[in-house]
């Protein structure tokens, strides 16, 4: 009896089904996979399990992007884009802390900001910070940049920069600097001038009304006085004062005023003699307990000056002295208590000071008959 034409059809379609899934039992699910070869798949077969291999089918994943990891411990397949960024880095030398601190990543930020989580782990990553985001439950993206500079001053696995950035933060509100921009600014400055201990000195000092913090001591405008603190700042690239006469051998510039006094010294002896440099940089250590953050001369740029065989009080009627107050300028340095401004710099004319601003200041107030509290308030 003759099939009906629909069991014809019937059974051709069981013949195709039969013969696709034996095909298919044949097929190489692999084949779309770039960068597949024969060493790796049987990696790939013995490493990841079912649902990674679909993975990484549906993903159509490069081998090459993940293939040094597979033998290790506890590699997820799915975590490899946080593994290849941390290697990028060139900061880790084994794969078992590249495989733990990015399985690390993938979970925490995937549980805080799930489709974002890998956008954020190159952000930490780039910034260095991916241990102090797994380390400080504190972290806040927002200050990331801030953590930046903070990080700077601490020992490598030191994180307790992370709340101290708040705390300052907070310091900083306390002192009317609210908005991010001044923040940023307050706080490069504030990193660059101070150590981590100097800092914490600074910002937890409770100051008197009318005290402010000085967070650029390194400029050399900076006033520093009995309203203007600086606590324990030390400046950078002390100079010893070699071949200038001095009262110590121990005696430290900045290189800058070290530089401009030579130039100064070897000019001004072409004509007077007994040039001696009486003071100089003196460290927080050196002061009494009042002057520490007060003193000018812990800034490393001003100096006293005396002559030989000449008393200390007669200094102000020598040649010597007419000659600094005339010259001094042009060399970069400004006589720092002149006459008659005793009530502007709180401080009695002394012809034995002088505080090295930089040439073009220097002239500028000069020219003008300015101290450095006028100008800086005609600044303001």
């Amino acid at each position: 009896m003759k099939l009906k034409t629909w069991h014809l059809f019937a059974v051709i379609i069981v013949l195709f089904v039969c013969s696709f899934y034996v095909i298919n039992q044949k097929f190489d699910k692999f084949y779309r996979v770039n960068g597949i070869n024969n060493d790796n798949r049987v990696l790939i077969e013995k490493y990841l399990d079912e649902d990674e291999q679909t993975f990484l089918i549906d993903n159509q994943i490069n081998i090459d992007l993940f293939i040094d990891y597979i033998e290790e411990d506890y590699f997820y397949l799915k975590n490899y884009q946080y593994y290849n960024q941390l290697s990028q880095s060139h900061r880790y030398k084994k794969k078992k802390d590249i495989i733990d601190i990015g399985n690390s990543l993938s979970t925490r930020l995937t549980y805080l900001y799930s489709d974002k989580a890998i956008t954020y782990a190159k952000e930490l990553i780039d910034n260095q910070l991916e241990l102090a985001f797994l380390n400080e439950s504190s972290f806040q993206f927002e200050n990331i940049h801030l953590y930046k500079n903070m990080k700077e001053l601490y020992d490598k696995k030191d994180y307790s920069y992370i709340p101290d950035t708040h705390q300052y933060i907070q310091r900083l509100n306390e002192l009317g600097v609210t908005s991010s921009e001044e923040i940023d600014e307050v706080f490069s400055q504030l990193t660059s001038a101070y150590t981590k201990e100097s800092l914490a000195q600074l910002m937890n000092k409770e100051l008197d009304t009318g005290v402010e913090i000085v967070y650029n001591p390194y400029e050399l405008s900076t006033l520093v006085d009995h309203k203007h603190y600086i606590g324990y700042y030390e400046p950078k690239g002390l100079l010893l004062t070699q071949d200038i006469p001095r009262m110590r051998y121990a005696m430290y510039l900045q290189s800058d005023a070290y530089n401009a006094l030579i130039k100064m010294y070897q000019d001004l002896s072409k004509n007077y003699s007994g040039f001696v440099l009486k003071d100089a940089y003196k460290s927080a250590q050196s002061l009494d307990t009042k002057e520490i953050g007060f003193n000018e001369f812990q800034l490393g740029i001003t100096i006293g000056i005396t002559q030989s065989q000449v008393s200390y009080k007669d200094f102000e009627n020598t040649e010597m002295s007419k000659w600094l107050e005339e010259h001094a300028y042009e060399y970069g340095y400004i006589l720092r208590y002149p006459k008659n401004k005793a009530s502007i710099t709180n401080h009695a004319y002394d012809a034995h000071i002088y505080r090295y601003v930089g040439k073009s200041l220097a002239k500028s107030l000069h020219d003008s008959d300015l101290t450095l509290e006028e100008y800086l308030d005609m600044e303001e």
